[in-house]
């Protein structure tokens, strides 16, 4: 007995034949793999079976007879349903349309059964939603293979563009931590690009930096902030020598955080409001005048409470020079520190009102937090979420492209870097002690 017949989709993926007005469920393969065994999808009720020809989908024979009667009406709703789910992946038509068309013509019998419309929306939902479904994750760096769907952004509707603007390739251990790199113009912080790194060597910085600039040949930064690191820095030094280099304070402030953390002071930072002040007051090192740095730190040592004086001494030896000796006048004479004054002071900066990339460096931070919700999401999570972050960098693009100003930052903001620029600017007005109260008042460690 030789007949065809035909496959349809259970709501779980899983394949079903319908023959003769019954349908029947996959049991299992023949030893040779060239039959396969099914059996009818009325689980007990039913002893009946047939075997199919896997290469030609052919009805080979049917075993036992059917204790239920068929119901061409729900065969037919199933395949409608069936071609449902397959156009909602290949067409990007709304739910209610495809809805409109799949069921088209179809006869009284399976409109009895139709499932109602709420329904067959969750249908298309699911089917795409399967669809999207990312890409195992990978074993390892060099066994990453990225699909291109992951290599292309959609700006806009009909548009798309590269996502991945460079790759060192398919086998490097090496290969492809996160580094956000943003650009200023005019008020407007934009993302130029991201970067996946296997480690903070600075060897992989100069590779990143090489494959940057492979894709933008003419990037050529007046002036760069980054996170202290020295390899990093090195690294950026090494590629644009006229660049000025700052240290973020965003990122000095997480480092004093961090200390923090080892010292096992964050419970108190937390709880203890005064604690917390002076905790801040190291922090604000970062606007006095380089000229006055050694009589302030002397004086903020006296004031501080002793649990603190190790955060005092981490941030001296690393940012500003282990002190060696004082000379007869007075001076300081310091070991050159892991990261020279100049580099993270926003003194100046906080003068002539520029800049000092924390609240960008904050907001971008932040926003990868809300987008991830976890400190380490996989490839494909990470790729997902940076281009959902991108449409709305793509509004600011816009923006400064149409000439319109930056979005107004809020007034307490405002506020805040008017009473902090009021503080530099006065201050000698102020005991070194005051001077930094006053900035950890206006000044918040919020990471």
């Amino acid at each position: 007995m030789a007949s065809t017949s035909n496959e349809i989709v259970s709501e779980r993926g899983r394949p079903k034949l319908v023959h003769d007005g019954y349908v029947y469920v996959r049991e299992k393969t023949s030893k040779d793999g060239s039959t396969r065994f099914w059996r009818c999808q009325q689980v007990g009720a039913c002893k009946a079976r047939l075997h199919s020809c896997i290469d030609s989908n052919e009805v080979l024979k049917v075993i036992g007879t059917h204790s239920d009667e068929p119901n061409p009406g729900a065969i037919e709703m199933a395949s409608r349903r069936c071609s449902l789910k397959r156009r909602a992946v290949e067409s990007q038509s709304t739910p209610l349309q495809l809805i409109e068309d799949a069921f088209e013509g179809s006869s009284l019998a399976a409109k009895l059964v139709a499932p109602n419309t709420e329904s067959l929306a969750r249908t298309v939902n699911r089917a795409r939603k399967a669809e999207r479904r990312p890409p195992a994750i990978p074993t390892s760096r060099a066994t990453i293979t990225i699909p291109f769907e992951y290599t292309v952004y959609q700006s806009e509707p009909g548009l798309s563009e590269s996502f991945l603007i460079g790759d060192s390739g398919e086998g490097d251990e090496q290969r492809i931590l996160i580094v956000v790199v943003l650009a200023e113009r005019e008020g407007f912080v934009l993302p130029a690009c991201y970067a996946l790194l296997p480690n903070k060597s600075e060897d992989t910085y100069r590779r990143m930096i090489r494959i940057i600039r492979n894709a933008w040949p003419c990037m050529n930064p007046e002036a760069i902030s980054m996170d202290f690191e020295k390899g990093l820095i090195n690294a950026f030094s090494e590629a644009f020598p006229a660049a000025a280099i700052h240290g973020c304070l965003f990122h000095l402030v997480k480092n004093l955080k961090k200390k923090l953390t080892e010292l096992h002071l964050m419970s108190r930072y937390r709880t203890d409001g005064n604690f917390s002040l002076s905790s801040r007051m190291i922090a604000g090192l970062a606007f006095v005048p380089p000229s006055s740095m050694d009589n302030v730190i002397a004086e903020l040592a006296v004031f501080l409470p002793e649990e603190l004086m190790p955060v005092l001494k981490y941030f001296e030896d690393t940012y500003v020079g282990s002190l060696r000796h004082i000379r007869p006048d007075g001076s300081v004479v310091r070991q050159e520190p892991l990261f020279p004054v100049r580099m993270w002071s926003v003194y100046e900066r906080t003068i002539n009102n520029d800049s000092r990339t924390n609240n960008y460096a904050e907001a971008a931070h932040k926003r990868l937090q809300t987008e991830f919700g976890v400190d380490h999401p996989s490839l494909w999570r990470l790729i997902d979420g940076l281009k959902k972050i991108q449409h709305h960098r793509d509004i600011l693009l816009a923006r400064y492209i149409s000439g319109l100003q930056p979005r107004a930052r809020r007034k307490k903001y405002l506020k805040i870097d008017e009473r902090l620029r009021e503080l530099v600017n006065t201050f000698g007005a102020r005991t070194p002690v005051e001077f930094l109260r006053g900035v950890a008042n206006n000044f918040l460690m919020e990471i």
